[in-house]
This record gives structure tokens, C-alpha cells and sequence, in this order.
């Protein structure tokens, strides 16, 4: 029965890519445009709002990624954490939209993203780049909501930290493939090379016309310089603990140099 419902321990999503994706950009915004009321509930409403897909995971069989059983609960749990979470976000979420009506917006085209990952997975592609860019992309949306409901709009900063993240995790679905799945691809790899020289140089650019700082610039350098290793080293075989800890230290890496230079953007 949909109203069967026992508390338990909660459901919560286990990809650590996707808690990464999730929470880098608002804890970015926050370090680069300092503390905000509104912009904090609208967040910590987001947060909650992603926990959501735990209970959907088990209630629908099937993660996002089409892994099956990545969260375990029983389906009365996953209802009763289901309406909680969706009662907590409502909560929090509800006196930012009284104020900024405008925080719908990112957080429409958020959920618009990741029903498209759903209905990917749901015909088969599951680790299709498509899917990936898709759920990359809904998972964007913590910074520039940050921004609109700390100040009313995204405005430049909020825009350009939301493409550079999006940059830098749509390249992770790349880097990590070049020495996992595709690693005895050559044209793949080197794919990868040729995306993350063209995200740099657009950083470059963007730096040279005066609308980004130098810093926000370098923040995409790193990413470039991993995806080289992976195109030269992705012929034999890297455990994926090294995939795993690379990753981390290159988002952390990204995320400090990507909020200093947000600080002291023109």
C-alpha cells in the first residue's frame, strides 16, 4: 500500500560522484560570495531535495545508473523517507520562493535535466555520455540558486560558476572513462584532451576579455593536465581507488582555486 510507511534507517544516495557533484557548487558560492540566510535555505533545501533520489532508487529497483540495489531499504522505509525529505525541502525551500520567485527557475531546469537521465536510463542508456552531460548538468543548479537567492540573479559570478562546474564535472564522465571502460581507446582519449583544451582555452579567453579573473581561468588547469595523464597512461590498467582518490584531490583542487578567484573576479 502506497500509505504503508515505518521509519528506519534513511535511504541515502551512495554515488560519492554525486555528492560531489551536489555539493561543490553551493560550497563554492559560499566561499566566494560569503554567508547568505537565503541563499543557506536554499541549499540546504536543495541538499534534502537530492537525498530524494535514495528512497526513488529502492522504490523504483533501479539507481539512476542502472545499478540495481545501490540503496537498500525496504519500500516502507523508502515511503516514509520519501515524504520526509519532500516535507523538509518544501520547508525550507518555501520562504526562499516567497521572496525570490526567480529560484524556481534553476530548480525546474534541475529536475527537467534529471527526469531526461531517468528516461535514458529507462531505454537502456544508462552510461551513455548523454546521460552523464544530463545529470551533470541537474546537479549544477546548488551554485547559481545560491546566487539568485542570496541576490535576486545569478548575475555573472553565479553564471560563470555554474558553467565552470559543469565544465569540470562533465569532463570527470571523460576523465574517469579514459582510464576505466575506454582505456584502450586512443581516439577516446585523446577526446578527452581535445574537450579539456577547448574548456582552458575558453577560460583564457573569457580572462582576457576581462570577465573572468586569471585565478577562475587556472581553476580549469588542472582538470586539462589529468585528462593528459589519462590519454598517456590509460594503456594499461589504473585501479580504480586511483580514479577515485585523483578525482577527489582534482575537485577539491578546483573548487578552492575556482572560489578565490570567483572573490576577486572584475
Amino acid at each position: 500500500m502506497l500509505l504503508d510507511l515505518r521509519p528506519g534507517r534513511p535511504p541515502l544516495p551512495k554515488e560519492h560522484g554525486g555528492w560531489a557533484m551536489m555539493l561543490t557548487p553551493p560550497v563554492v558560492a559560499v566561499l566566494s560570495a560569503g554567508l547568505d540566510l537565503l541563499g543557506l535555505l536554499a541549499v540546504l533545501g536543495w541538499a534534502v531535495a537530492y537525498c530524494l533520489r535514495g528512497p526513488v532508487e529502492v522504490l523504483r529497483g533501479e539507481a539512476p545508473t542502472g545499478r540495481a540495489g545501490m540503496t537498500q531499504a525496504s519500500p516502507e522505509v523508502a515511503r516514509f523517507w520519501l515524504l520526509l525529505f519532500g516535507l523538509i525541502a518544501a520547508l525550507l525551500l518555501g520562504p526562499v520562493v516567497a521572496v525570490r520567485p526567480k529560484v524556481v527557475v534553476p530548480l525546474f531546469a534541475a529536475l527537467a535535466a534529471l527526469l531526461c537521465v531517468l528516461a535514458l536510463v529507462h531505454r537502456g542508456q544508462t552510461r551513455s555520455i548523454l546521460a552523464g552531460t544530463l545529470a551533470s548538468a541537474g546537479l549544477m543548479v546548488g551554485g547559481p540558486l545560491y546566487y539568485v537567492a542570496a541576490d535576486g540573479a545569478a548575475g555573472l559570478q553565479g553564471w560563470t560558476l555554474g558553467l565552470a562546474c559543469g565544465a569540470f564535472f562533465v569532463g570527470s564522465i571523460f576523465r574517469v572513462k579514459t582510464l576505466a571502460r575506454e582505456r584502450r581507446s586512443a581516439g577516446f582519449r585523446w577526446l578527452s584532451v581535445l574537450l579539456h583544451g577547448t574548456v582552458a582555452g575558453a577560460g583564457v579567453v573569457a580572462a582576457v576579455l576581462g570577465y573572468v579573473s586569471w585565478l577562475t581561468a587556472a581553476s580549469l588547469l588542472p582538470a586539462l593536465g589529468w585528462s593528459v595523464y589519462g590519454a598517456v597512461r590509460a594503456g594499461g590498467p589504473v585501479s580504480l581507488l586511483v580514479i577515485g582518490k585523483g578525482e577527489q584531490w582534482l575537485t577539491i583542487a578546483f573548487g578552492l582555486l575556482l572560489a578565490a578567484g570567483l572573490r576577486i573576479s572584475p
